[in-house]
């Protein structure tokens, strides 16, 4: 007969939480820079409907406002007198983006309506 092993467990040692001090005129501003959002945009035909196909054209965007973001999308585009919309993912129809831009940076996808087409037309009224 064998002897009978007996193993023993012993608890490491416990170490000592590290400490890090870090000056406080070290940081100067965020820990990341802010670039702005991303904007992927399409432009709209005269009943609304944007060629899924091609591609939606993007940039970055550093501003706050709805009108800013206005006034950014009519210079990528050429086009003036424009809409902003957003697109239902449900149904597919186009909502006009009326108040402000989303509180965070996270990009947006949206459809660029002329104010004289068929459908900007019918957000006139709204």
């Amino acid at each position: 007969m064998s002897d009978p092993q007996v193993l023993l467990l012993f608890p490491a040692a416990a170490a000592a939480p590290r400490r890090r001090t870090i000056s406080s005129d070290s940081f100067s501003g965020p820990l990341h820079k802010v670039e702005g959002r991303t904007i992927y945009y399409v432009v709209a035909d005269d009943d609304g409907s944007a060629d899924d196909a091609i591609e939606s054209q993007s940039f970055t965007f550093d501003g706050t406002s709805l009108e800013e973001l206005s006034h950014r999308l009519e210079e990528v585009t050429g086009l003036t007198g424009i809409i902003i919309c957003s697109r239902n993912p449900l149904n597919g129809k186009l909502y006009p983006l009326r108040l402000q831009l989303p509180p965070n940076n996270a990009a947006m996808h949206v459809v660029v309506v002329q104010e004289s087409s068929k459908v900007g037309r019918t957000f006139q009224g709204d």
